[in-house]
């Protein structure tokens, strides 16, 4: 089956099964987190929007120097390093949780460095899954590491979920190093991947950074993908950032709120069949543009919705929508783009995507502590959809065909 090509090559199955568990500590953490602010402030929407700003600020600041590092490092060693900071995170919330010495500023400092070393470690894990097929399997291979990322998303919550309502926080954070632990042991075994620690001509950080994003500029599509990815995360996807709110819009339950955010990931799974299922052809934005303009609906939606299944409706769509758009953009940027700029422009990718959650985050729950959540949500959809009316409009939307790259002799 063409779409599963990617899996024919040994250290790609390694890649996706480190990445895949890289994905499923961060959902997982973000629930545990969520859960203890919600429990703390009594669901308040501003301090869950400030939480959601601190584990996703770092992916703002600190995206464009890890690009930088996982073309002039090796890839592995720099996840490696994330991955024990992670196990020493963990260990610690977890600890002082236990210890009801966790308050709301203290969980704030733990989701950030959470965020802080999670956003280190992505360049290098997209990275290397491009450095780990040929060109002619790159959009499996990226394809295969979106459902990997939607399969996290889908287990990660529902199984912290779980831990959570049937024990309590403590034991979810524990099992958010041992997540770590399997990472780690997975790293082990992925050496001599072609690609790692590209060799970069002498220059300042500022310099290389500017590097990719002029790589990024001369390979179009790559930055028209770009601009629709972060328009996606900051008017399209902040929502997210308001999920337990949201939930207690349509009902007291508790439970609805993990019950959305499961949800949500299983509308991602169609999202990722969407794009896998699209002939394969000349890199174009135009499906992320449409798809955009129909998450501004599902946004639009929300903002009206005070029925349970109306919102479990929309936020399976949006959750569709989301990795649609994330998986598409993924692809038309990574088959463009060269090697010796992938991290690189991947971190710009990081940075639409990721690094424009918490200021589409924040400035949604600030907007929607002063005036409420109708209008709040219903101008995060019409800037959406205007921005997808607007790249439909564009001429720029084809690219031309990649340079091939070689098939690694040692694959």
């Amino acid at each position: 089956m063409g779409v599963l090509r990617a899996l024919r090559w040994p250290a790609y199955r390694r890649v996706w099964l480190t990445a895949t568990l890289m994905q499923f500590g961060y959902w997982f953490s973000s629930i545990s987190f969520q859960w203890l602010v919600a429990r703390e402030t009594d669901n308040d929407p501003l301090s869950l929007s400030i939480l959601y700003f601190s584990m996703l600020v770092p992916m703002t600041v600190f995206s464009l120097p890890a690009g930088v590092l996982a073309d002039v490092r090796d890839r592995r060693r720099v996840l490696l390093l994330a991955q024990l900071g992670i196990l020493t995170l963990s260990t610690v919330t977890a600890t002082l949780v236990f210890l009801d010495r966790a308050p709301f500023q203290v969980l704030l400092a733990c989701g950030f460095a959470g965020g802080l070393v999670h956003v280190l470690a992505i360049p290098s894990s997209q990275a290397l899954a491009a450095n780990a097929v040929p060109t002619e399997d790159l959009r499996s291979g990226v394809l295969i590491q979106a459902a990997g990322m939607n399969l996290a998303r889908i287990v990660g919550p529902a199984v912290a979920g779980v831990l959570i309502l049937a024990w309590g926080a403590v034991e979810s954070l524990v099992t958010y190093g041992a997540i770590a632990v399997l990472t780690l042991v997975a790293l082990r075994g992925l050496r001599n991947i072609p690609g790692n620690a590209a060799p970069v001509a002498r220059q300042g950080l500022a310099a290389r950074i500017w590097s990719g994003v002029n790589h990024a500029r001369a390979h179009p599509p790559a930055g028209t993908a770009l601009v629709i990815v972060g328009a996606t995360s900051v008017f399209g996807l902040s929502y997210y950032a308001q999920l337990p709110a949201l939930a207690a819009r349509v009902s007291p339950d508790p439970s609805i709120f993990l019950m959305l955010a499961t949800i949500g990931a299983v509308g991602s799974a169609a999202g990722v069949l969407v794009v896998a299922l699209r002939p394969a052809g000349p890199p174009t934005v135009t499906p992320a543009a449409l798809m955009l303009a129909v998450q501004s609906l599902v946004v639009l939606g929300l903002s009206v919705s005070t029925r349970l299944w109306l919102t479990v409706t929309l936020v399976v769509i949006g959750g569709a929508m989301q990795f649609g758009i994330m998986t598409h953009c993924n692809t038309v940027v990574q088959a463009v783009v060269d090697d010796d700029h992938r991290g690189r422009v991947m971190s710009i990718y990081v940075l639409c995507w990721g690094g424009s959650l918490p200021l589409g985050g924040l400035l949604l729950g600030t907007v929607w502590h002063l005036v409420g959540p109708t209008i709040a949500l219903g101008a995060s959809g019409l800037v959406a959809l205007s921005i997808a009316a607007y790249t439909l409009r564009a001429s720029t939307l084809r690219a031309g065909t990649p340079v091939p790259r070689p098939v690694p002799a040692d694959l």
